[in-house]
């Protein structure tokens, strides 16, 4: 006779892929989340009590134009960061997210010990839609939390990590896209006058550093894939 078959009989079987990848990505968002929500308004709101701040001015600077269009391409830095969702794997998702955290803290640390003036007037565009999407961002966000840019460091991490995972598929025009959109955003941060140039020189620095310091960890082939490493 046949024995039954049971779940508990049944042999147990590893979840595919997709789904840790998902349950990865899922879990270093959510620690990038606490930790740039911890750090970010904290850190400005110590900023605006400071007395002294900082100005960290280039001649270049006074070259930017205000573009309110770009103002798309800045807040478009949001569904970039779900990117890997779909095209990074581990262990290259977890280095992003230690990575990502890592960065928020250090830039958390340089934004109190040397909060920031921005040196471009905060001008509220006449026509609508900007007028609203920039009085809106105004009233939400200090100008002191500048240098590095914490929105470039985000950027260009994510950018790095998804051409490791697919240039080596062959995807390169999927990889040239992605790093054109990483500079059109890096770009709209000046051009939408809340950051300058050297925001940005010192945000690649530290993308640079992290790249180097925080390497992802080979998952062993012997143990099931089951969570984040």
């Amino acid at each position: 006779m046949t024995e039954p078959v049971t779940a508990a009989s049944q042999p147990h079987k590893p979840h595919p892929p997709s789904s840790r990848k998902q349950r990865g990505f899922v879990f270093w968002a959510v620690w990038v989340l606490i930790a740039s929500y911890a750090v970010y308004p904290t850190a400005n709101w110590l900023a605006s009590l400071r007395d002294q701040r900082y100005d960290f001015i280039t001649r270049w600077d006074a070259m930017i134009p205000l573009v309110p269009e770009f103002i798309f391409v800045y807040f478009s830095f949001f569904p970039f960061l779900l990117l890997p969702l779909w095209l990074v794997q581990q262990p290259v998702l977890s280095a992003l997210g230690k990575r990502q955290i890592a960065g928020t803290l250090i830039c958390g640390l340089v934004f109190v010990l040397f909060p920031a003036n921005l040196a471009f007037e905060r001008v509220i565009p006449d026509a609508e839609p900007y007028r609203s999407i920039f009085s809106a961002m105004f009233f939400v966000d200090k100008p002191h939390n500048l240098l590095p840019s914490l929105h470039i460091v985000y950027t260009a991490l994510t950018c790095l990590a998804i051409c490791q995972c697919q240039w080596g598929k062959g995807r390169v025009w999927l990889c040239l896209g992605v790093v054109a959109w990483s500079a059109a955003i890096c770009a709209s941060t000046m051009l939408v006058h809340q950051h300058h140039v050297l925001d940005v020189v010192t945000a690649l620095v530290l993308v640079a550093f992290l790249w180097v310091l925080i390497r992802p960890i080979p998952l062993s082939p012997e143990l099931p894939q089951a969570g984040p490493v």
